[in-house]
């Protein structure tokens, strides 16, 4: 079989809509259409009880390095790595033994992780595996290498050899539930449906997160479609403090700020990103807030480096203040008022550190959720769902638009919204067949016979 050119490997995957599954969303036609040295695939899944791509790189080795492989030749990187915790044994062994009876050794092979938060961050990852520190308002890029998730570089190998695009998704259902699962279901299917396949919920008043305890958002019902970036579902009762610390309106926010800061800098101290060498001062920023003082335009402009993993406001505020939510709500407002992210340094400025290598089951047990720390194997998805809403934006930049009508019928892989010409996005496809009953500029809804 002749391989693809470069050129056919971009367009396959421009055509199936392939993004980073791993929460970022960025189209990754663009982010492939480089020159590195290295291509790393992200299976450290740091975000406690999420199962998925310790699942697929288990159960799916073969395509994963295939992934790898063509993303390697898209980009002409010499070497590719695969990312993932030591204590992932299935497969470690199942890639190890396709990596040797496919004798790819001398181009792939595995990186270790010992199991902290938050390995799955690209820019720990690159320190992890290549040693090297990303500068602050930077890219891997910048240090030769491109990092894609696990489950997009299978969504690489189906659209670039089957043509295939991504209408599913893997997504972990756990917490208050009965019985926790990972479901392979199409896009647009709501989070309930989910829900009620994993047995419904436990408790009598429970909220929906959609992903992880750290980095995943409060949806507002259990309507919420799944979309190319879902990898999980927590249930969790309303009174837990993973829920609790999202339903923080703004003001209150600000008001625990400025009235309980103790100034101590342990949210500086455990930021990762501080510790790779990052002008990033969680500490400047609750200070400055809590002041009133606006003047620290370095500390504020840091904001843009923060990650948002969490760990300032779970294991640094002895408070339990969230520096997290003041950098997302920081970049917003310096976004809105027109401030430029700065360009990265031509030269760092400051040597990263060792890490603070949080252990997960410590971090589990902070977060007051090791009861749900139970496993959530792959089961089959059979519960009927009468409507998809697949929605037109489910990746970074601009929405797709929709290329369909009030009444027409669809098969599954159909498509729904095309990317806009020359601006950044993605298509969207059908995950199964249908009748159209509705098109917005934010979804098209299929009637699923």
């Amino acid at each position: 079989m002749t391989e693809p050119t470069r050129e056919q490997i971009l367009d396959r995957i421009r055509a199936a809509g392939v993004v980073g599954a791993g929460g970022g969303g960025f189209p990754a036609h663009v982010k492939l259409d480089a020159r590195v040295e290295v291509v790393l695939a992200n299976g450290a899944e740091c975000e406690p009880l999420v199962r998925v791509d310790q699942q697929e790189m288990a159960d799916r080795p073969a395509e994963l390095l295939r992934g790898l492989l063509l993303a390697m030749a898209a980009t002409g990187a010499r070497r590719g790595i695969v990312g993932l915790k030591a204590k992932y044994k299935t497969a470690v062994e199942r890639l190890g033994e396709t990596i040797r009876q496919r004798r790819l050794a001398d181009r792939v092979s595995l990186h270790l992780l010992e199991n902290f938060y938050p390995a799955g961050d690209e820019f720990v990852l690159v320190r992890e595996a290549l040693g090297r520190a990303i500068p602050e308002f930077g890219l891997p890029l910048d240090v030769g290498a491109v990092v894609s998730n696990v489950s997009t570089l299978l969504d690489v190998a189906a659209a670039v050899d089957e043509a295939r695009p991504v209408t599913h998704r893997l997504v972990t259902v756990t917490g208050a539930v009965r019985e926790p699962s990972s479901f392979r279901v199409p896009l647009g299917t709501p989070l309930g449906a989910l829900v009620a396949a994993a047995g419904g919920p436990t408790e009598p008043r429970t909220r929906l997160i959609a992903g992880g305890p750290m980095m995943g958002t409060l949806v507002p019902d259990d309507g919420q479609p799944v979309v190319k970036t879902t990898s999980a579902v927590l249930v969790l009762p309303e009174q837990h403090p993973v829920v609790q610390r999202r339903l923080r309106d703004a003001k209150r926010q600000l008001q625990l700020t400025r009235t309980a800061c103790l100034k101590c800098m342990m949210c500086t101290e455990i930021c990762p990103r501080n510790l790779l060498g990052h002008r990033l001062y969680p500490d400047r920023l609750m200070r400055n807030l809590a002041a009133g003082v606006t003047e620290d335009l370095e500390a504020f402009v840091g904001s843009f480096l923060c990650s948002e993993c969490g760990l300032c406001a779970v294991y640094g505020c002895v408070m339990n203040l969230d520096p997290a939510y003041v950098n997302r709500t920081l970049k917003a407002k310096l976004a809105a008022a027109g401030v430029p992210r700065p360009a990265p340094p031509t030269k760092p400025e400051r040597v990263f550190q060792p890490l603070r290598r949080v252990p997960l089951p410590r971090l589990v047990a902070r977060l007051g959720l090791t009861p749900y720390d139970r496993p959530a194997p792959l089961r089959p998805f059979e519960r009927r769902v009468p409507c998809l809403v697949v929605p037109l934006k489910q990746h970074a930049g601009l929405p797709a638009r929709a290329v369909v009508r009030t009444g027409q019928r669809v098969a599954p892989g159909d498509l729904l919204g095309e990317l806009p010409e020359g601006k950044l996005g993605a298509r969207v496809h059908a995950g199964t067949a249908g009748r159209v009953v509705e098109v917005t500029d934010a979804a098209v809804t299929i009637e699923v016979e």
